[in-house]
């Protein structure tokens, strides 16, 4: 899904211009929430740090996870497994499909919600500059094996 759409070095650089120092701990954890396929909690991401860094601090992590999502590039599933749970954030307004059975999370094509928005644009006079869709439903590699 995003692993060739998110790149860790973007991440890295945009921290900086924040003038956000980055220790090595931090930099594994940017790398752990870049390249899941599926959303995680802070203490999920903690669990996934300890195996690399067992003295990895909780409190390390939940400031990285609240320092990434200020930043905008991680975003919280609203209404997913109490709203705990975090995921990359993509450029640009996109559509995201979380699966029910496995719990991956794809973006989708975002064509139909461009159009969808700009003719909300036309008739309400309203500017939008962001948009959070969330679809929920069984991707297609559950389907094939039910």
């Amino acid at each position: 899904m995003r692993s060739n759409a998110i790149k860790s070095e973007d991440w890295l650089a945009e921290l900086d211009e924040s003038g956000i120092r980055v220790t090595a701990i931090q930099e594994m954890l940017i790398d752990i929430f870049a390249h899941s396929e599926y959303p995680l909690s802070t203490e999920q991401a903690w669990d996934i740090a300890r195996q690399s860094r067992p003295k990895t601090g909780r409190a390390t992590v939940y400031r990285m996870v609240e320092k990434l999502e200020n930043l905008g590039l991680i975003r919280r599933l609203h209404g997913y497994q109490g709203c705990s749970h975090f995921v990359p954030t993509l450029p640009g307004l996109m559509m995201l499909f979380i699966c029910l059975d496995c719990g991956r999370a794809d973006y989708l094509e975002s064509q139909p919600l461009d159009h969808l928005i700009q003719q909300s644009e036309d008739t309400s006079g309203h500017h939008i500059t962001d948009s959070r869709l969330q679809l929920y439903g069984i991707c297609a590699t559950c389907q094939q094996g039910a």
